[in-house]
């Protein structure tokens, strides 16, 4: 019986010791011969063989044999579960089944050199395993039920291996070591090579954008608060000041990869996992890239060998070290990105670049702009005023449609990406409507002038009083988007971009940049966008009324003016209580320096909030 024991206990059941799918291994219940205490010190043996027997299973139906092993490769099994992780696991599992075969080996020879060894001694010596295996058998059916897959494998292990067991905790410890071999291979052929094999989607890094961006919210119901058309959603917006998401605004474009965050063991930070990110996209960009090696050099400086040699050392180690890991990535960063830092800046010349963008996307070259604004509105009588839309809505035709194209050199198109030239361009639209309704409302003052000998009615005090409220609106906003906003943010991106030798730092200090100029200069303040937005429309509906009618306004004339001016009034009123409330709560300084310059001489503040009805003289 002690022979049909160990075939049992190897995962051979007899006669002796019966095997079911449902209760496991057990002594069979026609042994009249054994006294209740044996049977039970028997069966809580047998729960050890029914663990291992399982365990068996489990590692053949995921790893099979030669004939079988390409199916599982390529292929879920008939459970689901597949994948490199998961054939690592096993291998794992299995290393630590081999000191239970030893044992009963052993227990076989000691039998056979003394025949008079009872089952207790059985017990005692495999009493180890009845506090290993049912501790593993957990892992085991948490992958099954949960259909765990590829490095959540490594965060299964890891939490199950933090209890205070040591057997438990060492023999886990021990398959997260034959896991993580797989991962420093990935990590290998990704941050050595840009190779990211990864063919069922196990790895924390994978090609496309990241699974984010959720359903846009309904909108809210625009009730009427009576406060000048200020509704209750734009006041909710208005009391916690949201920023609409950059994502939503623009259409999002394809990144070539990102990270998966549900494969990101807990105790990998996610800082970690970006640097692995951004040294793999970048060695992968060179990789691809036919560039001249005589003159970029390798990215990595050559140290290829010295850095794969690092990752098996920590291949190696038994335990997982975060420190040692990271200070690898970060040396491995480092590398990288000063050398990325030597081709933008030193070879590529990004500062002038930068100037580059800045004299045409951000209007720097202010007299090229008035020259095109001129040419462009003609004669100006009978031209179609300028139409503005919201960033989220394609253009129709006319100013609107208007962009720029950036040919990007190599490497400078990873720090200047579709997205990036996007938000650009709607930061240019958005000033070139601001400038072209500016010279608008200059070239109405020089109609004034002109017609100034003329005999004028009150009709055109109340014409001349409204061009002179709108310019004095559209003037301080534009020093504001120029003074305030560009040339400020523009100061301190060279000032970031000079102080450091980091790629990382350059790209997140132009993030950072266009990041301020979207915000500051409203594009993604809705309520505040869509109010300026309303009173650039109102300017240039003007300036065509005003262009078009050389003598005094008619009557129809005379109702449409009357129209702009209570439009004018309302949309400044509704400025002025955008921009008080929040200096009022003292919130967003933005908005503070905008109603700074309107309000300097506290004038909008004693007309209530209101232009376009009382007179107002234009410093």
């Amino acid at each position: 019986m002690i022979h049909e024991l160990l075939l049992a206990l190897s995962g051979y059941p007899g006669t002796i010791f019966t095997w079911n799918k449902r209760t496991g291994l057990q002594v069979s219940q026609d042994m009249p011969f054994l006294h209740p205490s044996e049977t039970s010190v028997l069966n809580r043996l047998c729960k050890i063989g029914a663990d291992y027997i399982r365990f068996r299973e489990f590692i053949e139906q995921h790893t099979g044999h030669v004939h079988q092993q390409e199916h599982h490769m390529n292929q879920p099994s008939q459970t689901g579960l597949h994948g490199i992780y998961l054939r690592a696991f096993c291998t794992g599992l299995d290393s630590i089944l081999q000191p239970y075969r030893q044992a009963l080996l052993d227990l076989e020879q000691e039998f056979l050199g003394d025949p008079h060894l009872t089952i207790s001694h059985a017990n005692y010596k495999l009493d180890e395993f009845q506090l290993l295996f049912p501790s593993v058998m957990v892992v085991v059916e948490t992958i099954k039920s949960q259909k765990i897959h590829g490095c959540q494998i490594l965060e299964t292990v890891y939490k199950n291996s933090c209890g205070g067991l040591p057997p438990v905790r060492m023999a886990l410890e021990k398959i997260l070591a034959a896991c993580h071999g797989v991962m420093y291979k990935q990590l290998a052929a990704w941050m050595l090579h840009g190779l990211l094999l990864d063919q069922s989607e196990e790895f924390f890094v994978k090609q496309g954008p990241s699974a984010g961006g959720a359903a846009a919210n309904q909108e809210e119901e625009e009730e009427d608060l009576g406060l000048g058309g200020l509704s209750g959603k734009q006041l909710r917006e208005l009391q916690d000041l949201r920023l609409i998401e950059e994502e939503n605004m623009l259409a999002p474009s394809l990144q070539q990869f990102s990270l998966r965050t549900e494969m990101l063991p807990s105790y990998i930070p996610i800082r970690v996992a970006e640097k692995i990110l951004f040294v793999g996209e970048s060695v992968q960009m060179f990789e691809n890239h036919n560039y001249n090696p005589s003159t970029a050099g390798s990215i990595l400086k050559h140290q290829e060998d010295l850095f794969a040699a690092e990752l098996h050392r920590l291949k190696q180690q038994p335990l997982f070290s975060l420190v040692d890991f990271e200070n690898l990535i970060d040396r491995l960063r480092t590398t990288v990105a000063e050398h990325l830092w030597t081709l933008m800046v030193e070879e590529s010349d990004l500062l002038e670049q930068l100037k580059i963008i800045k004299d045409f996307y951000l209007l720097g070259r202010g007299e090229l702009y008035q020259v095109f604004i001129d040419l462009a509105l003609g004669q100006r009588d009978g031209s179609t005023p300028p139409q503005d839309t919201s960033p989220r809505e394609l253009p129709p035709t006319g100013w609107a449609a208007l962009g720029l194209t950036y040919k990007v050199q190599w490497p400078l198109h990873i720090l200047f990406t579709p997205a990036v030239l996007e938000k650009y361009n709607v930061v240019f639209r958005y000033l070139l409507s601001v400038r072209c309704v500016q010279s608008q409302l200059q070239h109405c003052w020089a109609l004034q002038m002109q017609r100034k000998h003329l005999r004028s009615s009150q009709t055109d005090a109340v014409k001349w009083r409204l061009r002179n409220h709108m310019a004095f609106l559209i003037d301080n906003l534009q020093y504001y988007l120029q003074v305030d906003v560009l040339e400020s943010q523009f100061s301190q991106l060279l000032q970031q971009i000079n102080s450091t030798r980091d790629f990382e730092s350059i790209r997140l200090a132009h993030d950072h940049f266009l990041s301020n100029l979207l915000a500051q200069s409203f594009i993604l303040l809705k309520p505040v966008f869509h109010c300026l937005n309303e009173i650039l429309e109102l300017c240039q509906n003007f300036c065509s009324l005003v262009s078009q009618s050389v003598a005094s306004l008619d009557e129809r004339g005379t109702a449409q003016l009357d129209i702009l001016v209570k439009g004018f009034r309302r949309q400044s009123s509704l400025l002025f209580k955008i921009l008080s409330s929040v200096r009022n709560h003292q919130i967003n300084s933005d908005l503070a320096q905008l109603l700074l310059r309107l309000d300097y001489n506290k004038y909008y503040t004693q007309a209530g909030g209101t232009l376009g009805s009382r007179g107002m003289q234009q410093n």
